[in-house]
């Protein structure tokens, strides 16, 4: 059987107590024993020095009696005691024990200044005489005829009979507490052990409770007592603690579920600066992983000065701050950051609410260059046909060897300004999806090769080798046949615009997975990696002089890629700087009908 600590200090506790007051219990009793018994011997030793005194009185010459020694010491033998006459002046005039007169002065033994005060004295004390420790009693008496004091008789007895009953009785008393204390303490101990049963119970699933183990249940008391209400208060306490903690459980989950699906980056931040939070989203924006920012500060992770500047003034000046900064790693993003009070403390916590605006920064400029470039590719073709109207009209128009080249240059002008303006509306059109298309299977080979055949002249007088690589049999998608002519030849004619003199392009069909695809590939200048996102951008040019030159809208490219998605589609770009370009359109081998009016 296991006792338990508390049970085993109590039992400990009270024999330790219990010895304590048997102890007190035998000082007391023995203190109480040896005083009844001494108060026996002194009367006992009364009695006799009485008797001793009468007999003396009886004697002729008292004290000066010559038969006086024998007889005192005849008394000493008889009653195994001493006695010792003793003068006024403190002569001994007989003892009990020696027999002879004169053995030394006695008056100043402590029995016999208590008995010239009081009439009887009493002593204990060691005799050197008899090496033992004895009983002393002196008692005065007075000559009859003459009434004064003229001696004292003293009585002496061994103390040891007494001393030994009083070490019988402690060594019984004794003896019979450390029984009762040791019977009771073993009763009490089986009786706790027995009571105390269900606090093993209680203590273990306590225990396991601490630890988050609330399946844990102790078997329930069903006793009338203290036990019994403890044991409905646990079986309580634990139906509470695991409803509360499914419900912290069930929060969490929410809370992890909600912070999980938001696309804004969400951090909390403790008063030190310690990330508590941090959803997916953010840790994504800050191309961390939560590992490395929870429970870490954030400011020694994500070393940016504007949030750091943003979270200090937000605790300081206890309001929210806004800032927008980038990110250090690649790929830069460019984040606007709110950052609220989490907490109302000396320095409270704050909350940290990421947006990602990359993307809108990058339709702004885009928007902006768009303008830019519309602005700028409008303007000069009009520049051109005021310029060569205002030279007619100052006098060139009679000038006949002029008046016809400048009239063409307007008309080239008004011809580039117009394909410029049809092109936007048909890139609008084809964006919000306005085009009505008529879908049909389309043979890319067939396509190809029309195109192919429509600009060979024109790649012959650059200089360029031409050719294609046709797979046999062509792939077939379902497209507006017309557009895919027009996706084809916008292809080529970048490809022709950007392949100096004795360069080559090559225009290939092919099936692969399920999947339709041409390519349109040169050994041009190449486009540098920076500037491959933006080649797809409207009026965006690799090369403006060039392109310019050869009549180019600038809106290819865009129009390349809006067709490709109107048909379910995808074109891609490699290429590097110096090494050429291919650019590459899949379609899907089948698809749906995604705009017809067929």
């Amino acid at each position: 059987m296991k006792f338990p600590r508390a049970l085993r200090r109590f039992i400990v506790g009270y024999l330790a107590l219990h010895l304590f007051a048997a102890g007190i219990l035998v000082v007391v009793l023995t203190g109480m024993a040896r005083q009844q018994m001494l108060t026996a011997a002194q009367d006992r030793m009364r009695a006799m020095t009485s008797m001793l005194v009468e007999t003396i009185n009886e004697l002729d010459g008292g004290l000066e009696n010559p038969d006086l020694p024998g007889y005192v010491k005849s008394i000493g033998d008889e009653t195994k005691m001493r006695f010792t006459l003793i003068q006024n002046n403190g002569l001994v005039v007989a003892d009990s024990i020696t027999g002879v007169r004169d053995i030394g002065p006695h008056g100043s033994r402590e029995e016999v200044v208590m008995a010239k005060l009081n009439g009887t004295g009493f002593s204990e004390r060691y005799s050197s005489t008899l090496d033992q420790p004895m009983m002393y009693l002196a008692q005065k008496f007075t000559d009859p005829a003459e009434g004064k004091v003229v001696g004292f008789v003293r009585i002496a007895t061994p103390s040891e009979s007494i001393n030994s009953s009083i070490a019988s009785i402690q060594r019984y008393v004794w003896v019979f507490a450390i029984c009762l204390s040791v019977v009771t303490a073993l009763l009490m101990t089986l009786f706790s052990a027995k009571s105390m049963e269900p606090l093993a119970m209680f203590s273990s699933a306590a225990r396991k409770i601490g630890i988050g183990d609330y399946q844990i249940s102790p078997s329930v008391v069903r006793r009338n007592d203290e036990w019994g209400e403890l044991s409905e208060a646990f079986q309580h306490m634990q139906t509470e603690l695991t409803r509360r903690e499914e419900t912290l459980i069930e929060n969490g989950q929410r809370l992890e579920a909600v912070l999980s699906s938001m696309i804004e980056g969400v951090i909390a931040l403790e008063p030190d600066g310690k990330v508590m939070i941090a959803n997916g989203a953010a840790c994504e924006m800050l191309s961390l992983t939560r590992p490395e920012i929870v429970s870490k500060k954030l400011l020694e992770i994500v070393r940016i000065p504007e949030l750091r500047t943003a979270i200090e003034n937000t605790q300081k000046n206890r309001t929210y701050s806004e800032t927008e900064f980038k990110t250090l790693t690649k790929p830069q993003k460019t984040l606007s950051t709110r950052v609220s009070i989490l907490a109302d403390n000396n320095k409270p916590g704050v909350a940290v609410v990421l947006h990602d605006v990359t993307a809108l920064r990058q339709l702004e400029t885009i928007r902006q260059d768009f303008v830019a470039n519309v602005s700028h590719e409008l303007k000069t073709p009009l520049a051109s046909i005021k310029a060569y109207a205002e030279t007619l009209r100052l006098g060139a128009l009679h000038d006949n060897e002029k008046n016809e080249q400048f009239v063409h240059q307007i008309e080239t002008q008004a011809d580039l300004l117009n394909r410029q303006i049809h092109d936007l509306l048909d890139l609008a059109r084809v964006e919000s999806g306005e085009t009505n298309f008529t879908l049909n299977d389309v043979n890319l080979n067939v396509t190809c090769q029309s195109c192919f055949d429509q600009f060979r002249v024109i790649a012959e007088d650059r200089n360029l080798i031409f050719e294609t690589d046709f797979t046999n049999p062509g792939p077939i998608v379902r497209a507006d046949a017309d557009a895919m002519e027009t996706i084809v030849k916008n292809l080529i004619v970048n490809a022709i615009h950007y392949t100096q003199k004795g360069g080559r392009i090559r225009i290939s069909t092919r099936t692969q997975n399920d999947e339709s695809i041409f390519e349109v590939s040169d050994t041009g200048i190449g486009i540098a990696i920076d500037q491959q996102a933006r080649v797809f951008e409207r009026f965006y040019r690799v090369d403006k002089a060039r392109s310019r030159d050869m009549g180019g809208t600038g809106l290819g490219l865009a129009i390349v890629k809006h067709l490709s998605q109107s048909f379910g589609g995808s074109v891609n770009l490699q290429s590097s700087l110096g090494n050429g370009s291919t650019f590459q359109v899949r379609f899907p081998t089948t698809v749906s009908r995604l705009k017809s009016n067929s």
